[in-house]
């Protein structure tokens, strides 16, 4: 379906005694939340998903940096979410530990030179509200993009011709270091050491450096706040118009294809509207599927699937999903 997918199968021992000892043990010098069998229902904007074994969100880098080193030292799977934005979690739950990068790390610094360095777990939506109001430009087109800088960072998030990574100068991340990835550290990377493409973050390019966004340093420009503000205005009322945003949901499912958008192949192939159990197809938004009671992950996969054939078979383009597909198969 996507290459965007991380699934764990095993079941093995992450919630026997030994684990829970083990983040007992942990816990002792952890500045961060642990919470075992978290349903991650609560931490997706979906609002689907079974439970995570173990939930853990760190306060500091260090902590991210522990939290690196623990599963590492352990061969405990991880995962890292941000605001869950760009999520479908397995309703089987995931096994190990999913790392979460939330309001800890949401600190915002205006530098020299039309410079923000803004923590990973920023809202990106937020940050463009603000960076308008102090005069910056470069941002305006974020405004109706609720995830967070991590996770704009993650998949390159953009709208209407911009997007994260033309803006980025720095990212600071915690990574393993060393061949044995049993040891882990902050780090900062440049520009020149990075690699954005169309929904593709700026860490899938460094194979094997398993890292972690905990910050970015974004280049803006001087600009006219009321214009900007007007313009963000402008965006986010035609947002409301044109996208389902009473349901929950993901946002946009499918990317779009060379020489098309999904959700223009989506409505031409008569799809709007279709469901499965509680997940159907936005009438509103054809690349949107929506949350309308209930909806479990098997509901939107097979929904994804149904979707998938009939543009195939309309049209001949084969769409493939933006979403992170995450936790044990259905």
């Amino acid at each position: 379906m996507s290459d965007r997918t991380d699934r764990n199968y095993s079941d093995k021992y992450y919630n026997d005694k030994h684990t829970e000892e083990l983040m007992q043990e942990f816990a002792a010098g952890f500045g961060g939340k642990i919470l075992a069998a978290a349903p991650m229902a609560g931490y997706t904007s979906w609002r689907i998903g079974g439970a995570a074994d173990w939930l853990l969100e760190p306060a500091t880098p260090e902590d991210v940096a522990a939290v690196l080193e623990l599963c590492a030292r352990h061969r405990l799977p991880l995962v890292t979410i941000g605001r869950g934005t760009n999520l479908l979690v397995s309703d089987r739950g995931i096994a190990g530990v999913v790392m979460r990068i939330g309001e800890a790390f949401s600190a915002v610094e205006y530098l020299a030179d039309n410079r923000v360095r803004v923590g990973a777990g920023a809202l990106l939506a937020t940050l463009s509200r603000e960076t308008a109001a102090r005069g910056l430009t470069g941002l305006e087109w974020a405004c109706g993009i609720p995830g967070n800088i991590g996770g704009a960072l993650m998949m390159n998030a953009g709208a209407y011709g911009s997007s994260i990574g033309e803006l980025v100068t720095e990212v600071q991340v915690a990574a393993y270091t060393g061949t044995e990835k049993a040891k882990a550290g902050v780090r900062r990377l440049s520009a020149d050491e990075l690699n954005f493409s169309y929904r593709s973050g700026c860490l899938d390019a460094l194979a094997g450096l398993s890292a972690v966004a905990l910050e970015a340093t974004l280049q803006l420009a001087p600009g006219d706040s009321a214009a900007s503000l007007a313009q963000i205005r402008d965006t986010l009322a035609a947002r409301a118009k044109s996208q389902p945003l009473e349901y929950p949901s993901a946002g946009s499912v499918f990317r779009n294809p060379a020489g098309s958008h999904a959700g223009y192949l989506i409505e031409q192939a008569g799809c709007k509207g279709m469901a499965v159990g509680g997940a159907q197809v936005s009438l509103k938004h054809g690349n949107f599927i929506i949350n309308t009671d209930g909806a479990r992950a098997a509901d939107v996969l097979s929904l994804i699937e149904q979707v998938r054939a009939v543009v195939a078979e309309k049209s001949g383009y084969i769409l493939e999903t933006e979403v992170r597909l995450l936790g044990r198969a259905n």
